[in-house]
């Protein structure tokens, strides 16, 4: 049976249609992968992300969900980003979208779908009755939802509503979600690891600010290096007493020949942590004094009685084990 002319036209029109949502779809996803690729925190990145795929899906809002558990220990959802099309209120500051039970609020089916690592979709009306109330109220007619797994935990899921129509949805809106899902996963993980490495890198470097070296027994040398601001100061305190107690140390020598300068913060630090290795039956001796230093802690007029003295590590070390062989 042969077209019309219209009917031509018509079906031309649709093709062409096709054919340019498939455009803007794949380069949606390569930018995407760009955006997800270069920034560390996806969660800050995924606003414009959705935006880009629901622009090019034409759909009426994109969204992520987090995975959270409440006091009672139920698992719980709750919108952390969106990005909606003109004309369709945002959703993001809606309070029943946030620490929502699965299982209380009819949404077990979701859980239990989601959490196997499949999609959920279909038109709304067509959902069980339990889901209906909280979807009407966003006047969504059809949806969605991919679940987005960081490595092999389930963390959460993503998704797109028509709120116009009772839309079946494509193949090629299933697979572009999903896979947007998994990309969003990987850059989660990504993060996670990035952070690891970072969170190991700040521990070596502190251990590294802050190295408790044992010269003989019961006697520890705590050599400092550079500035001493208030979080290394915190450092400083951590580190003896940890020291003193794991080593049973009775002497602790703290050399500051490395210390740029000494202010009141320093001079209280060497104070306080004198004080604290005191109470766990042990001592602070204080070596590597400049002559410059000497002279702020007079002007300072800061009490150094509970620290000995010494004017270089070496003579200090020297005294300590003196001391430690009279004993």
């Amino acid at each position: 049976m042969s077209l019309s002319p219209d009917e031509l036209q018509n079906e031309l029109t649709r093709l062409q249609h096709l054919v340019d949502r498939r455009d803007a779809v794949l380069s949606a996803m390569a930018e995407v992968s760009r955006l997800l690729s270069l920034h560390l925190d996806p969660l800050e990145e995924a606003p414009r992300m959705l935006e880009l795929i629901g622009r090019a899906l034409e759909v009426s809002r994109a969204y992520i969900f987090v995975n959270g558990e409440n006091e009672a220990g139920e698992r719980t959802i709750s919108q952390c980003a969106e990005w909606s099309a003109p004309g369709f209120p945002p959703q993001i500051d809606n309070p029943d979208l946030q620490d929502m039970p699965y299982e209380a609020a009819g949404y077990s089916r979701w859980e239990t779908l989601l959490s196997q690592n499949q999609l959920l979709y279909g038109i709304v009306a067509d959902f069980p009755v339990d889901e209906h109330e909280l979807l009407v109220k966003q006047d969504i007619q059809s949806l969605i939802v991919a679940p987005i797994f960081v490595h092999d935990t389930w963390w959460g899921f993503m998704g797109f509503d028509d709120c116009t129509t009772s839309h079946i949805w494509e193949p090629v809106e299933a697979e572009t979600l999903r896979s947007l899902a998994v990309m969003f996963g990987v850059a989660l993980h990504n993060q996670q690891i990035q952070q690891q490495i970072l969170n190991s890198q700040h521990e070596m470097l502190r251990e590294l600010s802050t190295p408790l070296l044992p010269i003989a027994d019961e006697i520890m040398v705590l050599p400092l290096i550079g500035t001493i601001d208030r979080q290394r100061a915190a450092q400083v305190m951590e580190t003896l007493l940890e020291g003193v107690a794991r080593y049973q140390a009775t002497l602790v020598i703290v050399d500051i020949t490395g210390v740029a300068m000494v202010d009141t913060q320093v001079a209280q630090t060497l104070i306080q942590a004198a004080r604290a290795v005191k109470l766990l039956g042990a001592r602070v001796m204080l070596t590597g004094i400049k002559p410059q230093i000497a002279q702020t802690l007079v002007h300072l007029d800061v009490d150094l009685s509970d620290i000995d003295m010494q004017g270089s590590l070496k003579s200090g070390i020297a005294a300590a084990l003196q001391t430690m062989q009279k004993g």
